[in-house]
């Protein structure tokens, strides 16, 4: 096997851990960004006198070369291999590459300019997810649902209302997401295996030529640092976790139970027995991708604990689950964004389910607050209340104000008001409230802030 290595051993190294060192396959899914930082390195060099214009572009010209014509070769890694192509091409010139900069600094960097590209696919997706969620939301601004707490039905709300409430997971989501790409966009290169190197190479002219933001401050650190590795994982599991309770929500809707939501052909799939069954498989396998995600981060931060300073050998590892996550979260989003389109709602069963388990009753003892009483006396007068509707088998939309008046003597004919649904709705009329009103404006303040993070992207 082709080494960079080897000079001081006089002896081959076993071959079956010559094998379990060796990471190629690993690394050719990184051979383009190969191609890329050696390019700018190889440019680097000619602009601070290391190499001449012929030799540049001697070394570029076969780069392209190499590019398009891919081999398996018996090598260590994606150095080597590159390292062996350019010899092959350019002879001793081949072997220049390696002047300022080591494997330590560039798989790093590799690693960098792969995850700022995904990033960027990735911002796509939840841009267009949210802008699907917000779109619904207007059009639903006004829709009566039963809020729910504990799994039972609590308080009305609109669907609309709602739909916001994914919004505002995605949002945190996004931000995480430039977070990240903030933490990714510093340059190693030049940082060579750990102390620097000898030459009067500039590392903004490399910084610039890769198009990072900024280069890195300490050498020690930039060839082992993987923070940005354990950022974007971190991202990855508050993502898939806010996904999979939105599709725990719509896998209960979508229950005969509920039959809130009626599934699309497009995001169903059936059984192989039962020919009536329609089943919510996406959905359900999005809330499972959390725990193929949850355990890459897992990976990645058990391989860097009590890693002594500088880089070792273990951080090898730190690609499958980085891929795993970046392939993961992808096909996530990308098949997520397609439910948005085709979500059917049972809007008549969702009015009808809040007018039960006294929705409205927490209306009832503000109703009572605004009367002059303390809200803890109001509470246990609407218990009463609540407790006269179960024994004669009536609950608050066929009461009578007698009937109430004989319970607290603070009840007029406008607490009918407060008890509808609408009334209900229509009072939580306060900033972040499910009333229509309020709602509207909380969708143009979506549209803003989405807005504003595209372009903090740019």
């Amino acid at each position: 096997m082709n080494k960079l290595w080897g000079g001081r051993f006089e002896n081959a190294i076993d071959n079956d851990i010559e094998i379990y060192l060796n990471s190629f396959d690993i690394d050719k899914y990184l051979f383009n960004y190969e191609i890329k930082v050696i390019s700018a390195h190889v440019k680097s060099l000619y602009l601070c006198n290391y190499i001449n214009l012929i030799e540049k572009n001697k070394i570029l010209n076969s780069l392209f070369l190499i590019k398009n014509n891919f081999r398996k070769l018996k090598v260590e890694d994606i150095h080597s291999y590159l390292e062996l192509e350019l010899t092959k091409y350019n002879g001793d010139l081949g072997k220049k590459i390696y002047i300022g900069k080591s494997r330590n600094d560039q798989i790093t960097t590799l690693n960098k300019l792969m995850l700022l590209d995904e990033i960027e696919k990735i911002n796509i997706l939840i841009i267009f997810i949210r802008k699907s969620i917000i779109n619904l939301s207007e059009l639903e601004f006004n829709t009566p649902l039963p809020g729910f707490t504990h799994l039972q039905i609590a308080q009305p709300i609109t669907l609309g209302h709602y739909l916001l409430s994914w919004n505002e997971m995605l949002k945190r989501d996004h931000i995480n997401l430039l977070n990240c790409k903030k933490m990714t966009n510093y340059c190693p290169i030049g940082s060579a295996a750990l102390a620097g190197h000898n030459y009067n190479i500039n590392r903004n002219i490399i910084r610039k030529i890769l198009n990072f933001k900024y280069i890195t401050e300490n050498s020690i650190d930039a060839v082992s640092d993987r923070d940005y590795i354990i950022i974007f994982s971190q991202f990855c599991n508050i993502l898939i976790i806010h996904l999979s309770r939105i599709c725990e929500d719509m896998i209960i809707w979508s229950s005969n139970k509920f039959d809130f939501l009626k599934l699309s052909d497009k995001i169903s799939s059936g059984s192989s027995i039962m020919p009536q069954k329609k089943n919510p498989d996406l959905f359900e396998l999005i809330r499972s991708k959390s725990g193929r995600i949850l355990g890459n981060s897992i990976n990645i931060l058990t391989v860097l604990k009590s890693q002594a300073l500088s880089y070792n050998k273990d951080n090898q590892e730190d690609k499958e689950s980085l891929f795993d996550n970046i392939y993961t979260i992808k096909n996530t989003l990308n098949c997520f964004r397609k439910c948005i389109p085709v979500l059917k709602f049972n809007k008549k069963n969702m009015y009808l389910s809040t007018l039960k388990n006294y929705s409205t009753a927490t209306d009832m003892a503000d109703y009572l607050v605004k009367k002059g009483l303390n809200f803890r006396d109001s509470h246990k007068i609407v218990g009463n209340c609540i407790k006269y509707c179960e024994k004669n088998n009536i609950n608050f939309f066929n009461i009578s104000l007698k009937e109430l008046k004989i319970i607290c003597n603070l009840f007029e004919n406008d607490i009918f008001y407060y008890l509808s649904i609408e009334g209900s709705i229509k009072n939580k009329n306060i900033y972040g409230g499910t009333s229509p009103n309020q709602i509207l404006k909380s969708i143009q303040r979506a549209k803003f802030f989405l807005n504003n993070i595209i372009l903090k992207f740019k």
